[in-house]
């Protein structure tokens, strides 16, 4: 986390924009956690894997955001404010396409059944629940 958060800060030139992206990564990882207790599942190696794999599309909606609205407040001259609200309104849908495809992508494990299960359910419900 911390590698990753100097990466962010370095590439963005600002610790406050590797911080916003950063600070979408506890909400996922409680949602993994939580689904893994309700479905009574423990946290596996796969489980952690789940959790990496859910961190990485997380992280990749965030810089997806930040990036245009970053283009935004630097080429059109719009407030912070006016620049991440028109980010979250233009990158909506695609934000939503790749997450849903990972969801519907995993959920098969997650309601896996039969040989291998034991390893796969974790990773599925991991990445369904964050």
């Amino acid at each position: 986390m911390v590698v990753v958060y100097l990466i962010l800060g370095v590439s963005y030139e600002s610790a406050i924009h590797s911080l916003t992206i950063n600070s979408t990564l506890p909400s996922a990882g409680v949602g993994a956690l939580l689904a893994l207790m309700i479905c009574a599942q423990n946290l596996s190696i796969m489980g952690m894997i789940g959790i990496i794999l859910l961190i990485g599309v997380v992280k990749k909606n965030a810089i997806m955001m930040i990036d245009f609205a970053l283009v935004l407040e630097r080429e059109h001259g719009m407030s912070s404010y006016d620049a991440i609200r028109q980010a979250c309104i233009l990158r909506f849908r695609p934000i939503m396409m790749t997450t849903l495809a990972a969801l519907f992508g995993t959920l098969p494990l997650a309601l896996g059944h039969g040989s291998g299960a034991e390893l796969q359910v974790p990773l599925g419900i991991a990445i369904v629940g964050g």
